[in-house]
């Protein structure tokens, strides 16, 4: 029970107000705690020298930023596909080679301005305030010292000084601005068809010797992967909650501890009539709103019913129905003008105009909830069944060790799980991440079960919000099946390669006649029985087109095509068979849209020539600085 409270007075409040700190601050600037440093130098900049501990805190920080990303679910193939392990490193590497420049262009942090970084930090405020509780807190949970973290953060705020000072050198010409804006708005549209295998009908002859080959030649490709097949017992805590007993003076001593969960904000219960303006209409325009909401401000002053002129009047979909009634809402759910206003006031009080993003409101406050702290009796059902769960779930972990313990010796699950009237489930084989237990981003079903060998138990492990004791079966090795098992598989993909072959042959023979003017358009199409396409409107912007799919090489051919050269240099092949297109017309917008546009593509072009120009100044610093990494020690991590 104490273990119980210990836990929670930590996490239900910390958690939720602090566990953005990680992803504010972890990710680029990293925290520089010394504590059980191993170490062995993983690799060095300069004279300074980076540990395996370094190394290892680094990842785990990572790992830990891009799970609050994907919301746990991330798996060893996302870890690896992102080069994590490599990345961690790279950022260690980076930081100190930026910290090294920064010190001899002698750019430093004074306490107070890492302390006032702090103090701005939102992840540290409380109603927008900084609180120094709220700070502490964060520190003792992730095990920081004051000390260690500032020093971190001046880190950091050295760091973008540096960069800041390098990105300020960003400029853009005024023919950069016109090449991005052609690059997002110059569209061309062409006709298409498309020469597919599917409408090659001869089938390809495909030779022993050609399917012997291409085994030889994609053995790997056909390897199947290591596969286990289990028994296992669930343990769910569930099943347990009966038999914990919750005693009265434990409940209330975690209510004792914990009272700022159970505080309930003010709230304010109003309606409101709402006349829309948008932040870009003209001043003529607002002139004429504003005058509408004055009228009704003051037909409501003069004792008019505000439900029936909100019905009539207000342009909010939502509340205009119900008579302007948006019931209750604390602070923080509405705009802030919107807000301090209907918190000013009393019940049936009027305000007066109130300006908003979203336009001129009037407000009328229907009733007011002052800030309360729940009783524990009104609260107690909700921390009984808490501890109720987390006591059972302790009782579940106990009795799937006690069961791994007993099971050690006699191996037997299933004559133990009769014993124990336990449900006993079975897999058929499978592969890592393939269980039935498995889902995406958590394969700790496979993770137990490819530990352990055959006829042996993987040490208990949490599945969900159950325990799992789980006994290996049988196992089948990696292998590459004997070519008789796969030849069909090969045939048809040999089959397909040749009529991908032909495809491709027939279209460049059309391609070729086409442009030597021996037959045309329509004849070619006609001739060869294919159907003709357009695609409207292509743009530079990424290489998918719907029609097509990933046609990277297709978009680079269609803008080098005009009038005067109305066909690409070759066929082109695409997911959907190989392509030959025609041009039929480009529309480039004019100065007009360009001068409209121009502003933001100055913000664009500014920013991406930044970034740039500081990869390209890190890239300068790491070729004349001296990095040594010990690879062997890296690929044993």
């Amino acid at each position: 029970m104490l273990s119980f409270m210990r836990k929670n007075a930590k996490s239900w409040i910390i958690k939720v107000l602090f566990g953005i700190i990680i992803i504010v601050f972890v990710f680029f600037y990293g925290f520089s705690g010394t504590r059980n440093k191993k170490e062995s130098v993983l690799a060095s900049v300069g004279n300074k020298k980076i540990t395996i501990a370094d190394y290892q805190e680094e990842y785990k920080n990572q790992l830990q930023f891009y799970r609050s990303i994907y919301q746990g679910q991330i798996t060893d193939e996302m870890i690896r596909q992102m080069g994590l392990k490599q990345k961690a490193l790279e950022n260690l590497i980076d930081r100190e080679v930026l910290l090294q420049e920064a010190e001899r262009l002698n750019i430093h942090a004074s306490l107070e301005e890492i302390r006032r970084a702090i103090m701005e930090s939102p992840v540290f405020q409380e109603n927008g305030v900084f609180s120094q509780k709220n700070y502490e807190r964060a520190l003792r949970y992730y095990g920081l010292s004051l000390a260690d973290y500032e020093q971190s953060q001046g880190k950091g705020l050295i760091i973008k000084k540096l960069q800041d000072l390098v990105k300020g050198a960003a400029r853009v010409s005024e023919k950069e601005l016109w090449e991005r804006f052609l690059f997002e708005n110059e569209k061309v549209t062409v006709d298409y068809l498309v020469a597919s295998p599917d409408q090659i009908k001869e089938k390809p002859q495909v030779s022993e010797q050609e399917i012997d080959a291409y085994y030889k030649k994609h053995a790997e490709e056909f390897r199947r992967p290591e596969m286990v097949k289990c028994s296992y017992i669930v343990f769910s805590p569930k099943a347990f909650e009966d038999k914990v007993v919750v005693q009265s003076v434990d409940l209330k001593a975690l209510y004792q501890m914990d009272t700022d969960r159970f505080v309930e904000p003010k709230k304010v219960k109003a309606r409101h009539i709402l006349l829309k303006l948008a932040k870009t209409d003209p001043p003529e325009k607002e002139q004429v709103v504003k005058k509408r909401a004055e009228e009704l401000l003051q037909r409501l002053k003069n004792g008019e019913d505000f439900a029936k002129l909100a019905a009539q009047h207000s342009e909010d979909p939502g509340s205009a129905e119900k008579g302007g009634d948006l019931g209750y809402f604390k602070q923080g759910d509405m705009v802030k003008p919107f807000e301090e206003a209907a918190f000013a006031l009393n019940p049936g009080e009027l305000s007066g105009l109130v300006r908003t993003p979203y336009g001129f409101h009037i407000l009328r406050v229907e009733d007011v909830k002052e800030s309360r702290t729940k009783p524990f009796e009104e609260v107690r059902s909700v921390l009984e069944q808490e501890v109720r769960q987390e006591e059972a779930k302790k009782i579940a972990r106990e009795e799937a060790s006690r069961a791994f313990n007993r099971l050690f010796k006699s191996k037997d699950i299933e004559d133990y799980a009769q014993k124990n009237n336990l449900p006993l489930k079975q897999t058929d084989f499978f592969a890592f991440g393939k269980s039935p237990e498995d889902s995406e981003g958590n394969n700790a079903f496979s993770e137990a079960a490819f530990t352990a060998g055959k006829g042996e138990f993987a040490p208990i492990f949490g599945l969900q919000q159950n325990y799992v004791l789980l006994k290996v079966v049988d196992k089948k090795d990696s292998a590459i099946p004997p070519v008789q098992e796969v030849a069909e598989a090969i045939r048809s993909t040999i089959e397909r390669e040749k009529k991908s072959a032909l495809a491709k042959q027939r279209a460049e023979e059309i391609l070729k006649q086409l442009k030597a003017g021996t037959t045309d358009w329509a004849a070619a199409v006609k001739d060869n029985r294919f159907e003709i396409k357009t695609i409207k409107d292509i743009t530079r912007q990424g290489a998918f087109i719907p029609e097509l799919g990933n046609a990277p090489a297709l978009k680079d051919a269609v803008f080098k095509l005009s009038k005067e050269k109305p066909y690409p240099d070759s066929a082109i092949e695409t997911d959907k068979g190989v392509v030959i297109v025609k041009f039929k017309e480009r529309t480039v917008p004019g100065q007009d849209e360009f001068q409209k546009q121009k502003d933001r593509l100055e913000k664009q072009v500014v920013q991406m020539k930044k970034e740039e120009l500081f990869n390209q100044f890190l890239d300068h610093l790491k070729a004349n600085t001296e990095i040594r990494v010990d690879r062997k020690l890296l690929a044993m991590e």
